[in-house]
């Protein structure tokens, strides 16, 4: 039986989409307020959304719990939330943008409420996140330098040898240091799915990479 999904729409502008879902996370942050291995705060545009999520359409639960790492305002926990009814949870920084997101919370569009109580956001650092069982898909976008991402995935492959699972990252505009240490790591890539600038720009894509299996 087909699982039952949002009806999510496919227009790409951002301001029918922030209408849609009753937020408001279009500002960009240049400067991160809490140090400088932090980096600003950059909303995923919902065409990139649209596309790297339809890459997962075919594996993606409402009975799975994604996590984004520097996740601002919560673009990315609003827009999953509602497409796949699935659990989120957004780690944040920042105080300023970790309130934001908690009143973007209270104006989710009231025709989502009833999946509400399954977005949590947290105010903290992402390398002191402690990895839950039921976590299985996590989202970066270039939120912080290269030794956090490092401990952040140490915590993740920790997780899945104490917990076996299959579980997905999920990257957009990733760095070389980024995939590097993917690599070194021996996440397998999934899939690239091409953003509509794609050929334009190469980097313009969100890299999907999978860890670990579901248990026998």
């Amino acid at each position: 039986m087909k699982r039952k999904k949002g009806a999510t729409p496919r227009f790409f502008e951002n301001h029918k989409y922030e209408a849609f879902l009753g937020i408001e996370s279009t500002e960009i942050v240049y400067n991160n307020r809490y140090n400088d291995d932090y980096f600003r705060y950059e909303p995923t545009s919902y065409s990139g959304l649209i596309c790297a999520f339809d890459e997962l359409e075919d594996v993606l639960t409402k009975y799975d719990r994604l996590v984004d790492f520097g996740c601002g305002k919560g673009r990315v926990l609003f827009y999953v939330n509602q497409r796949f009814q699935c659990d989120v949870c957004g780690i944040e920084v920042d105080e300023e943008l970790y309130e934001t997101a908690l009143d973007n919370r209270a104006y989710f569009n009231t025709q989502f409420r009833d999946t509400m109580e399954k977005i949590e956001i947290i105010h903290g650092k992402a390398e002191e996140y402690q990895i839950r069982q039921e976590d299985n898909v996590f989202y970066f976008f270039n939120p912080f330098e290269i030794n956090i991402f490092e401990q952040v995935i140490a915590h993740i492959v920790e997780s899945v040898e104490k917990h076996p699972r299959r579980v997905f990252v999920m990257m957009y505009y990733p760095k070389v240091e980024y995939t590097r240490h993917m690599k070194k790591m021996r996440f397998k890539m999934y899939r690239i799915a091409k953003l509509p600038t794609y050929e334009m720009d190469w980097d313009e894509k969100v890299v999907i990479y999978e860890y670990g299996a579901p248990p026998e």
